[in-house]
């Protein structure tokens, strides 16, 4: 039977004032997993959130992870680099068409650097004296001169700016010319554009080179 218009609106109004009355029409009108619905619901949500704050923690950690053995393999590559152009210490000069007169060892470069070394900022010294390689050379007239170089797995600017910060270090240490080398296989875009200007020289390493003894 049909609901007059009075008592329709007097069921609406208590259906909106009167939360016990609404909750239990909603109880005869809806079946029990229906009326738990938004609680279960609620439930469910809070369990999927749980879950993926637990998949974004391990994300962020196997981020960590691979970020770590990126820089150690960036590491391995470059102490590769290191021992590969130390074996080319010998022939490297030719390539610049000089001759090969000695390679220097770490004492030598302290004992050449003393006299300039005030001038000097520690942390500089440090680096200088941690170079990758620096040969002492002779040129086809007979003349003394040098070749800083700097070794990576792909060459950048940092490379780069050390080697040509080193020569001129030996330079401003001997008087003699001094020749800025970066040794890598290949080289970032800036440090291409040094090696095509001439402001620096390429020595190229091969895979072959950097396969272990």
């Amino acid at each position: 039977m049909a609901l007059d218009t009075a008592l329709r609106e007097k069921v609406l109004d208590l259906l909106e004032r009167d939360a016990d009355f609404r909750t239990e029409v909603r109880r005869h009108l809806l079946t029990a997993e229906l009326i738990e619905l938004p609680e279960r619901f609620a439930a469910f949500a809070a369990r999927v959130d749980s879950r993926l704050d637990r998949v974004d923690k391990f994300i962020d950690e196997q981020q960590a992870v691979n970020a770590r053995v990126t820089n150690d393999l960036g590491d391995l590559k470059g102490h590769a680099a290191g021992r590969a152009v130390r074996d080319h210490a010998e022939t490297l000069p030719d390539l610049l068409g000089l001759a090969h007169v000695a390679t220097l060892a770490r004492r030598d470069l302290v004992e050449m650097l003393a006299p300039a070394a005030s001038g000097i900022a520690v942390g500089d010294r440090q680096s200088f004296f941690r170079a990758d390689l620096v040969v002492e050379a002779r040129a086809s007239d007979g003349s003394a001169c040098y070749v800083a170089v700097e070794a990576s797995y792909t060459a950048d600017r940092r490379d780069s700016d050390r080697a040509l910060r080193n020569a001129g270090y030996l330079t401003r240490a001997t008087g003699r010319p001094a020749h800025a080398v970066v040794a890598s296989l290949r080289n970032d875009r800036d440090v291409q554009a040094l090696v095509d200007a001439g402001t620096i020289h390429w020595h190229r390493l091969t895979g072959k080179d950097l396969d272990p003894d």
